[in-house]
């Protein structure tokens, strides 16, 4: 085999010694390097999880914050739809003539107050966050009973709203479009019922009578026939 025709100090890094040595250097820093990104994820995830806990602990709050607003935006439209406290006097004129009562007038006024997102949206995220953001909270089952009454109360103010501005001849095709939205919000009021009436939001007491139902119907399926 042919030698190297190099110093003396070129022969000492191509002898075997000097390739295991920078062979064990390298796979050295590249085991610190996958230490340190293990370190690197482990210390990422956990601030992940803490930030995520933090979240947590104010889902409750944020939904009742929500539904607060939403009662609230409901209860001023409810003032103007009957004119209590002098509300109505603040519900705007139509741009068009119209010979209809007072009720009437303010209701077409109103009914963006019951038909709209901004009432529908907010109780619908209440319910996402206590009962599917990171399990139940303490209180999701009051929660969703409190969103369960806006939810219905809105409806029936929509409802009345929108039958009471059914005689004023509107151009286009508002009264549809209204209620398709009313539409909505009854759906909206669907899903949180059936969230309110899910296994893990019943009462202990309704889940023990339906287990002792349960029970006393198996029994007497398995007793003999005469």
């Amino acid at each position: 085999m042919p030698r190297c025709r190099c110093c003396h100090r070129c022969s000492i890094q191509h002898s075997p010694v000097r390739r295991q040595g920078h062979n064990a250097a390298v796979a050295l820093f590249f085991a610190n390097g996958d230490k340190m990104s293990d370190q690197l994820g482990d210390d990422v995830s956990l601030e992940a999880a803490q930030t995520w806990d933090a979240a947590r602990r104010v889902r409750e709050p944020v939904a009742w914050a929500l539904l607060a607003f939403t009662a609230i935006y409901v209860l001023v439209g409810a003032c103007q739809l009957f004119n209590l406290a002098g509300a109505g006097d603040s519900v705007p004129a139509l741009p068009f003539p119209v010979r209809v009562n007072g009720f009437a007038l303010r209701a077409s006024a109103t009914v963006p107050e019951f038909v709209a997102a901004i009432v529908i949206a907010p109780p619908v995220l209440s319910v996402v966050l206590v009962a599917f953001s990171g399990g139940l909270t303490d209180h999701a089952r009051q929660v969703v009973q409190t969103t369960v009454a806006v939810q219905a109360v809105t409806f029936v103010l929509g409802v009345i709203s929108l039958a009471g501005a059914a005689g004023i001849s509107r151009p286009g095709s508002w009264f549809i479009l209204e209620a398709a939205v009313l539409a909505i919000g009854a759906t909206a009021l669907i899903f949180t019922g059936a969230v309110l009436r899910s296994q893990p939001l019943r009462p202990k007491w309704e889940i023990l009578e339906d287990d002792d139902q349960d029970i006393g119907d198996q029994d007497a399926d398995d007793r003999p026939q005469d």
